[in-house]
């Protein structure tokens, strides 16, 4: 899968994500919630270019811990709390849809 596009919707203190591949699937995650504004501007400046058209396989877990530390490797230099913050709504919206497409709740992915 390829992420085709990333979208982010905030209103005070909420900050949710949305991911998209380019066959049409999605998942929705949500953003630390502190500065939600601040965080979807360091997402959208720090994270998604590193994140379109990159490619989700069939490793799960591995494919989306590959990619968060591509993102905290690759930004080092910012300020680690928004990346981190931001990183959250990523996170989230990866096992979302990971789970839509296994037909699984993601605490079932997560094993528990």
């Amino acid at each position: 899968m390829i992420i085709s596009s990333l979208e982010t919707f905030t209103r005070q203190q909420l900050g949710m994500v949305r991911v998209r591949t380019k066959d049409g699937a999605e998942g929705i995650g949500q953003f630390s919630p502190f500065n939600a504004d601040i965080t979807a501007l360091v997402f959208h400046r720090q994270i998604a270019p590193l994140v379109l058209g990159a490619e989700i396989g069939d490793a799960g877990a591995d494919d989306l811990d590959r990619l968060a530390d591509h993102i905290i490797e690759a930004t080092y230099k910012f300020p680690g709390s928004y990346i981190c913050r931001a990183l959250t709504g990523l996170d989230t919206a990866l096992w979302d849809l990971r789970g839509k497409l296994e037909g699984k709740s993601v605490c079932e992915l997560l094993g528990g």
